[in-house]
């Protein structure tokens, strides 16, 4: 663009278009380089400048890169700070799901640590057994208030932490509305009172 072509276009974009003068500046769109007016209160928000929100996208699909994806090896294209900050190793949701898969598995073959090896028997086919034996044979009635159905809980006489032997014993178990059974429960620092360590 000529010199004094782009002064004039300048001088022009600067004209106020009312009573109040332009304190802004003019600048030039990093992807078209057309001159633009930017208000004061744009000036030193963003680095980069553009004539619309259409051209920041544009530029941004023009400044993208390629990856290759973790799972299916697929080159894909993505923008810096998908990979500078969300580190993304996939092209797609199905590649992600694909990898946490895998993720789980190495985690697996590490070992299962105490806390897992817990959950896994609070949640397993002979806990979910040991409830309803114990449903059964109180015929779904508290054993405190002797309601009659509604939201029962199966409760452990004797605490789950402390007697691993007692977990699956349908006489360690009693029937209690949800009620009872928050009346029933201790501290874990009361319970260690009781019953000391853990085994």
């Amino acid at each position: 663009m000529n010199h004094f072509k782009k002064k004039a276009e300048v001088e022009s974009l600067m004209q106020s278009l009312g009573k109040k003068p332009r304190n802004g500046s003019v600048v030039q769109c990093l992807l078209c380089e057309v001159l633009f007016y930017k208000n004061p209160s744009r000036i030193g928000v963003y680095n980069r400048t553009f004539c619309s929100r259409e051209h920041f996208i544009l530029y941004l699909k023009k400044e993208s890169f390629k990856f290759s994806c973790y799972v299916c090896g697929k080159d894909k294209e993505t923008q810096p700070y998908q990979m500078k900050i969300r580190k993304r190793p996939t092209c797609s949701i199905k590649c992600r799901s694909v990898l946490q898969r895998q993720d789980a598995e190495e985690r697996r073959k590490k070992g299962y640590t105490k806390h897992q090896i817990d959950r896994l028997e609070r949640y397993s086919p002979e806990a979910e057994n040991w409830r309803k034996a114990v449903f059964d044979r109180d015929d779904y009635t508290c054993q405190i208030c002797f309601l009659r159905g509604g939201y029962l809980e199966a409760d452990h006489i004797k605490p789950w932490a402390y007697f691993r032997e007692l977990r699956f014993e349908i006489t360690n178990g009693r029937t209690l509305c949800r009620m009872c059974h928050d009346k029933t429960k201790i501290g874990a620092k009361k319970m260690k009172e009781i019953y000391g360590e853990k085994k």
